[in-house]
């Protein structure tokens, strides 16, 4: 069983994680993770942890984050973030993700994030700006291989338009996943159909039985029935229906 740990950044309140229009970073990231999420479902033998605090009220520590994913075991670390520059609206723009730039940097960690951050891209249609390394705590505090993408700047009237297009960030939470299928050999569940609906039983205009056939008119010529499939049980829909019919008639 292959064990994703996700962490959407911060938490709806975390003063400076905003745009300048005041929207916050927590609110893009966690519609990744959800879309991240929901995409992994698709795949067999596989769990999904979520380190952050899924209402976004709370602002999780770091160290509580990294500590849940350890415990827990899992076999990949990846955190979702979105940019800012100067917090000042400008035209920088672009997606990057980052690996540990320390001693214990994995090399399983850069494998990881040269297959996310092309698709990351790609869903936002945002310019490619790599993979990068930094001393981020999520990064160095993990035992198993951990990337953190930054989809897009927050503060730039370029990317803002794709950070606040609902699609996007499903596309860029759908390629996560699977970026992370391919680098875990996912497989797909298999589609499940409905079941073929049998043939039918009864006929339509058989006649009735013999023994039945007057009242059975009957009861057409009282409008309590139009006369089709005589023989098939009838559910207790129809039944009530039928008595309905047959009280009124007796009341003209």
């Amino acid at each position: 069983m292959v064990k994703i740990a996700l962490d959407a950044g911060h938490g709806r309140g975390t003063s400076g994680k905003q745009s300048p229009d005041g929207e916050h970073e927590w609110d893009f990231n966690s519609q990744v993770v959800e879309a991240c999420t929901a995409r992994l479902k698709m795949y067999g033998n596989v769990e999904v942890l979520r380190v952050d605090d899924p209402t976004g009220k709370k602002d999780v520590p770091l160290g509580e984050r990294t500590s849940k994913a350890n415990a827990w075991k899992a076999d990949v670390y990846v955190a979702i973030h979105h940019n800012a520059s100067t917090g000042a609206w400008g035209k920088w723009t672009g997606v990057e993700t980052y690996t540990f730039n320390g001693q214990k940097a994995s090399s399983k960690s850069t494998e990881i994030a040269k297959l996310v951050q092309p698709r990351i891209a790609k869903a936002m249609g945002l310019a490619d700006r790599g993979v990068h390394q930094a001393n981020f705590h999520v990064l160095r505090e993990t035992n198993m291989p951990a990337v953190l993408t930054e989809g897009g700047f927050m503060d730039s009237i370029i990317d803002i338009q794709a950070l606040r297009s609902a699609d996007r960030l499903r596309a860029q939470g759908e390629a996560i996943a699977d970026a992370l299928a391919v680098y875990f050999t996912l497989q797909k569940k298999p589609v499940e159909t409905q079941p073929s609906l049998p043939a039918e039983e009864y006929e339509k205009e058989a006649p009735p039985s013999p023994g039945f056939a007057e009242e059975f008119q009957a009861a057409i010529d009282l409008g309590i029935t139009n006369g089709t499939y005589p023989q098939r049980p009838a559910t207790r829909e129809e039944v009530a229906v039928m008595i309905v019919r047959a009280l009124r008639s007796l009341e003209k």
